[in-house]
């Protein structure tokens, strides 16, 4: 198959990294992959790790530049970047086009092409940038009901297919290297390390996690170190900051700016996802398949990756309690938790890989191919 995919840029999104191992997936099983994208190059350096992951596979990366600093030449080079895709999916042969950001799906509408959308989230606008496909990927339950409820899709138009992730997450780093990774963060051997990567935004439940690990007795927080990965996705409100400096375990947190979050989830022990709003989020599944045990809000797509209790904890979303009760548990039984990580990473074997991913996805495209 020839395929076109769309993503307006590549940043710390759960969008793009998914949108980047379809691509790399699609690749992998011998099809043409033409990954059409904006604000490619200008993409900052805690993003090179995707730029090599592209540029070591076989996917062909066409950019065009949407932005500048500059408020009118920006307008105009959207203008000539939409353009450039126009033509380009008017006169290339393409099987399938498959506009990952929701906001381009207006461009394959625009010249009569039939295409895929996929529903990352459940709180996309209703705007003219939107189009509806002619056939969208819900990645969750919650998903495929908002295409439903907010834009009138019909049971028959929507495909449910679970986003999957690299396949280098479930192989682990050296001994070695954990060693000098835990030296670097000053975390001693004995202690239990709780991690987040998640782009710094109140919605991802940053306050949530360190309130349920605040309530904890000090004898048990005294055997714990938090790692937090990620960046504000734009500008900076000294929010996380603020929590930090204001917390009692503040001498136990490490914060560190959004890179390769790989080799940080082999050090973590507990992987603890807090958010308040999710589509189904790509990070629990990479600790997943990294080996860690995974606790979660029961946020969207929350109990298509956790069975609770079986490969991993859920949690009432927003209930710093109930988030608490679990770490103590299972800070409490370190029989629990190196069975339940084995498990876990069992389970994100099976279901969760981007090569199972693109395989529904191809399944998709073809269904789109037969339709009228």
């Amino acid at each position: 198959m020839k395929i076109a995919i769309l993503l307006s840029r590549i940043d710390q999104t759960g969008m793009s990294t998914n949108t980047i191992d379809l691509c790399l997936a699609l690749a992998d099983l011998g099809h043409h992959v033409d990954l059409i994208v904006g604000d490619y190059y200008s993409s900052s350096h805690q993003l090179e790790f995707q730029h090599q992951l592209l540029a070591q596979s076989n996917v062909n990366v066409v950019n065009v530049n949407f932005s500048s600093r500059n408020k009118l030449w920006s307008k105009l080079l959207k203008l000539t970047a939409i353009a450039k895709i126009l033509l380009r999916l008017l006169f290339k042969k393409y099987d399938a086009i498959h506009a990952e950001s929701p906001y381009l799906s207006f461009i394959p509408w625009m010249v009569g092409k039939k295409f895929v959308s996929t529903m990352h989230v459940p709180d996309l606008e209703n705007i003219f940038a939107y189009k509806n496909a002619t056939r969208v990927i819900a990645i969750s339950k919650e998903t495929k009901d908002y295409c439903v409820s907010k834009f009138h899709y019909k049971e028959e138009e929507i495909d449910l297919v679970y986003h999957g992730v690299n396949d280098r997450f479930s192989t682990p780093i050296s001994l070695d290297e954990k060693s000098t990774l835990k030296l670097k963060l000053n975390i001693e051997p004995h202690e239990i390390v709780i991690g987040l990567v998640a782009s710094i935004e109140k919605r991802k439940g940053h306050d949530i996690l360190l309130s349920a690990i605040e309530s904890l007795e000090v004898e048990i927080r005294k055997r714990i170190k938090l790692v937090l990965i990620g960046s504000y996705k734009s500008g900076s409100n000294n929010w996380i900051e603020s929590l930090i400096n204001n917390s009692p375990v503040k001498e136990q947190i490490r914060w560190l700016q959004y890179q390769d979050p790989k080799p940080f989830y082999d050090i973590m022990d507990i992987f603890v996802l807090p958010s308040r709003l999710e589509g189904f989020p790509l990070v629990s599944l990479e600790a997943m398949l990294s080996g860690c045990l995974v606790i979660r809000s029961n946020t969207e797509g929350a109990h298509e990756q956790i069975i609770d209790g079986h490969n991993g904890f859920l949690f009432e979303n927003e209930s710093t309690f109930e988030l608490s009760s679990i770490l103590e548990k299972i800070l409490n039984n370190k029989e629990l938790m190196y069975s339940l990580r084995n498990t876990s990473k069992i389970y994100a074997s099976k279901k969760f890989t981007q090569k199972v991913m693109a395989e529904n996805t191809l399944k998709v495209y073809k269904k789109l191919q037969s339709s009228h």
